[in-house]
Order: C-alpha cells, then sequence, then structure tokens
C-alpha cells in the first residue's frame, strides 16, 4: 500500500513538468535513438531498444530482449527465451517523459526439484524516466509500476519487470539505458 502510495504521489509531483508549455526556442530533437540496457546483462537478457520520434515530443519504442544472453543471476537455471517491450512515450522538452509500456516475457528454465519450467508473463506498467542527450550520446534512467498476469516462476524476476512475490499482480519495472541518437 505504501509503494503506490509513494508512485502516486511521484507522478502528481511530475505531471506539471511533462505538461509544461513548450516554446518556439526548444532544441531539435533527434529522430532516432538505438539504446542498450547494461543491467539487463547481469540478470540474464540482453536488451536493445530503439526509439522513432513519431511527432513533436512524441516517440514509439520498442524493446526486444533474449533470455540466456547474460550471466546467469539464478546460478544454473540456465533461462532461454524472448522478452518484448512496447511503449508509447510523451516527452517533455526538459527530457523527462511518462509513457504506457507494454512487456512481454516468454521463458523455459531449470528448476531443483520441478526440472525445466515454462513462464509466460505480460505486464502493463506506468513508467517515468529522463532521457539525457547531448550531441549523439543517450542516457535514459527509468522506474514504473504496474499489473501482471500470466503463469509464474519461482521466483519474482521474468526477465523484463519484478513481481512482489512469484504470482503477484503488481509489477516493478526500473534501470537505466545508454545509446547513440541519430
Amino acid at each position: 500500500m505504501m509503494i503506490k502510495k509513494a508512485f502516486y504521489i511521484i507522478l502528481c509531483l511530475l505531471i506539471p513538468l511533462m505538461t509544461a508549455a513548450q516554446t518556439e526556442e526548444t532544441p531539435k530533437m533527434r529522430k532516432n535513438e538505438v539504446k542498450v540496457a547494461l543491467l539487463s546483462l547481469a540478470s540474464g537478457t540482453s536488451k536493445v531498444t530503439y526509439q522513432r520520434l513519431v511527432c513533436d515530443y512524441q516517440a514509439v519504442e520498442f524493446t526486444f530482449g533474449v533470455i540466456g544472453w547474460g550471466f546467469d543471476k539464478l546460478k544454473d537455471s540456465d533461462p532461454r527465451g524472448t522478452a518484448w517491450r512496447l511503449a508509447y512515450k510523451f516527452i517533455q522538452m526538459s527530457g523527462f517523459y511518462v509513457k504506457p509500456e507494454l512487456c512481454y516475457s516468454s521463458y523455459r528454465y531449470n528448476h531443483d526439484t520441478e526440472g525445466r519450467l515454462q513462464v509466460d508473463r505480460v505486464a502493463l506498467m506506468g513508467v517515468i524516466g529522463y532521457d539525457w542527450v547531448i550531441r549523439w550520446f543517450v542516457f535514459d534512467i527509468y522506474g514504473g509500476l504496474g499489473l501482471a498476469c500470466g503463469n509464474s516462476n519461482l521466483s519474482n524476476y521474468h526477465h523484463g519487470f519484478i513481481g512482489l512475490n512469484p504470482d503477484s499482480p503488481t509489477a516493478f519495472t526500473a534501470g537505466f539505458r545508454i545509446g547513440v541518437a541519430f
């Protein structure tokens, strides 16, 4: 309950920043960004994100991840599968953004007593973040909260988001990405 309150307070504080009027003196935004999530490598997934500006201060973002390309955080669980994300970003001229995001993870992994298990999990999240662009370099930091459904694994980590417990309908996401803008 405390987490929901904190999320709503943060969201209420950031909405005025996101909806502030934009001036004519704003810098030209680059149309494309390609980013890599470095933290995902430490959790067993390699993720690449492509973002395309569709109109002023709005962008479509697509992320594809290969589960199993990275370091096996769960010690010999040998996860194999894919993770997908699709989002529509509303960007403020200062770099802050808000986006609804749809996440899907499908993978198989080894469990000590249960054998090889299949997991298919989907989440719909509200995400806030900040894109810092200097010339061609991009640093993107984000965090979000939402709802998840699907079959669960025996931990709360789903290679794209985290639940409160293995069967929790609450999903969290957070991280950072680095990349290039062109």
